[in-house]
């Protein structure tokens, strides 16, 4: 009996352990709130790693990958916009804003080399009656009600398509004279007429016409530069997607029998009832087609088409990489499924076996600062830990004109009077050499340093606020 008694004690004694770590494990696990579903969107674009989306009252979304979609500049009447920084009035009028070191802006000038520079939207003079854009990132189209096409920025890609050009490969070359490179800083005439849809990628430009012909352009990394000179079959084009490619590339075609394809029509007549099309990076495997009953379709470089299950009710697509794509459902919401990773393609991996079920997610869009009603540019979107907002470290508070000072975790921010010491993973802090205790203390999440915000905003003077219908923190300082 004592041998069962001494074992029964020991049972109980290591039951309790077990429950004092479970106890403390659950207690000290972390309630994590990132941000909110995106939507109220009316178009979305991707090019490569980059995504962009349009919200209805004209603010513009952009994340990478899978991350959350952060807040961009607001375009009021904005009905269309690109990666490249482009947006579309409803009026006709083009808006550019970011980096000009291409010329994109269309503002006559052009970024100096290694400049960080990040312009205000302006609108794009000369330009009206627009009714559709396209970008390459580094170069600009619009199509005009009157059925002609304006291009304007990277010198290579301009020079080979505007009449007030003399091609040449210099302007495709580094460190070589280009003449009158300046004239591609401003929005020119492309050289054809009777032009009814565009579309460009980093290294092309298509334009289908009237007739239903197609011309195309592009830099094909030094093996081929200016004018596609591929035969083209059919005059039956409605509509075109360009694959961002280092070599050629290719096209994919939307006829207009609603079918879908490339060069040569096949011999056996394919489904039609397709309305949008969007060509894949690098490879021709994972293109996606927008059936008018709302279905997605991936379309493989062999002209098979399968229905991705999981998706109904779009209106617009866009194809990333290998199975992986954006949807935008007719209610407003941007649904994404896949890695969003290109790279294993470009290195000439085998290709995965296309899926014909995804599970598409919601894409989310983080939390908002605003200070004084201008919103502040972030780094790395807000995360709400335990009930406790956090911001990266120097965003915020260095927009509040306070000096922040980080070595081996400790962290010094000061403004006028007031000083600030903080320490990561330390819930004791000190303002003006008074020790104060912090609910959650500082810590490192995805590789940074962040910081509770309404305890260190609120010690530099400053209130905060929530706006719970827009996931807005509102500063006043």
């Amino acid at each position: 009996m004592r041998l069962q008694k001494k074992w029964t004690g020991l049972t109980f004694l290591l039951l309790c352990m077990c429950f004092m770590q479970v106890h403390t494990a659950f207690a000290e696990q972390e309630i994590v709130r990132k941000g909110s579903e995106l939507t109220g969107i009316i178009d979305i674009d991707s090019s490569l790693e980059s995504h962009m989306a349009l919200q209805k009252d004209g603010t513009i979304w952009t994340w990478e990958g899978n991350e959350q979609a952060k807040r961009g500049p607001k375009i009021a009447g904005a009905i269309a916009a690109e990666v490249g920084n482009i947006a579309l009035k409803a009026d006709g009028t083009v808006w550019t804003w970011g980096s000009n070191e291409s010329g994109q802006l269309g503002n006559g000038m052009i970024d100096k080399p290694k400049a960080s520079a990040n312009h205000e939207p302006e609108q794009v003079k000369g330009l009206k009656n627009v009714v559709a854009i396209a970008s390459g990132r580094s170069f600009h189209v619009a199509l005009t009600k009157d059925h002609t096409a304006w291009i304007w920025g990277n010198s290579c890609i301009v020079s080979m398509t505007r009449s007030d050009f003399t091609f040449n490969e210099n302007y495709c070359i580094a460190y070589e004279e280009r003449p009158q490179e300046e004239k591609a800083y401003v929005p020119g005439l492309i050289k054809r007429e009777n032009i009814k849809a565009i579309a460009a990628s980093q290294n092309n430009i298509s334009i289908v016409k009237e007739d239903g012909s197609v011309n195309r352009w592009g830099y094909w990394n030094n093996v081929r530069m200016g004018e596609d000179t591929l035969p083209w079959a059919t005059k039956d084009i409605m509509a075109v997607s360009e694959m961002f490619n280092d070599y050629m590339g290719n096209l994919l075609l939307l006829r207009k029998d609603g079918t879908v394809g490339y060069y040569e029509p096949p011999a056996v007549k394919p489904k039609g009832g397709f309305t949008k099309i969007s060509a894949a990076p690098y490879s021709a495997n994972y293109n996606l087609a927008l059936h008018q009953d709302g279905s997605v379709w991936n379309s493989e470089e062999n002209g098979s088409l399968i229905q991705i299950k999981g998706l109904s009710n779009m209106v617009d697509i866009e194809a990333r990489a290998a199975n992986s794509g954006l949807a935008l459902d007719d209610k407003g919401t941007v649904w994404s499924w896949g890695e969003a990773k290109y790279g294993a393609l470009n290195q000439g991996s085998a290709s995965p076996k296309t899926l014909s079920v995804v599970k598409p997610a919601a894409v989310f869009k983080s939390f908002s600062i605003q200070l004084n009603d201008a919103y502040i540019p972030l780094s790395a979107a807000p995360v709400i830990i335990n009930g406790t907002t956090f911001v990266p470290l120097r965003d915020v508070f260095e927009a509040l004109g306070a000096k922040v000072s980080y070595s081996s975790g400790k962290i010094a921010i000061s403004k006028g009077k007031t000083s600030i010491q903080l320490e990561v993973y330390k819930h004791q802090t000190i303002v003006n050499g008074m020790k104060k205790q912090i609910a959650e203390a500082p810590r490192y999440y995805q590789t940074r340093t962040i910081v509770p915000l309404r305890f260190v905003t609120e010690a530099l003077g400053a209130s905060v606020k929530w706006n719970t219908v827009n996931d807005t923190i509102m500063i006043e300082s």
